[in-house]
């Protein structure tokens, strides 16, 4: 009797193993969410209109941002296609950084061989003040 209850017992323990395995296996092949797809909705970012009759600045969400980018941008392209802005109805609309330090409005990489998000007017980058204090820790 003692042996039948070791067996029901190892046959309990192998059953949930292999529950328990398929149930990692198949959260797994899933995948995680990569790309567009893993910016959460309501992430808000800047863009500026280029039309010099126009110069728009507003947020906009930033998961919409990149599907249009996705969807518009051409496999020979270097730089994300202007989307349609919301004032002058131009394709003229570019990413943009406001500068976290004077408020200055600009496009995103607009001095070339620098810090993307380097403000033209006072010169700051939030990019590279987060890596000297990231150094300064590391120290």
């Amino acid at each position: 009797m003692e042996h039948s209850r070791k067996k029901i017992a190892m046959i309990c323990v192998i059953v949930g193993c292999l529950a328990l395995a398929g149930f990692i296996t198949y959260r797994n092949s899933r995948g995680p969410r990569t790309g567009v797809t893993s910016i959460k909705r309501g992430e808000l970012m800047w863009v500026k209109c280029n039309n010099p009759n126009c110069g728009a600045e507003y947020q906009m969400d930033k998961r919409d941002f990149y599907e249009y980018v996705e969807k518009h941008m051409g496999p020979m392209d270097l730089v994300e296609p202007p989307l349609v802005c919301k004032e002058c109805g131009e394709k003229s609309v570019y990413k943009a950084v406001k500068c976290e330090k004077c408020g200055h409005m600009f496009f995103y990489g607009s001095i070339r061989n620098d810090f993307a998000d380097r403000c033209p007017k006072c010169r700051y980058s939030k990019d590279e003040h987060d890596r000297q204090t990231t150094a300064k820790r590391g120290n």
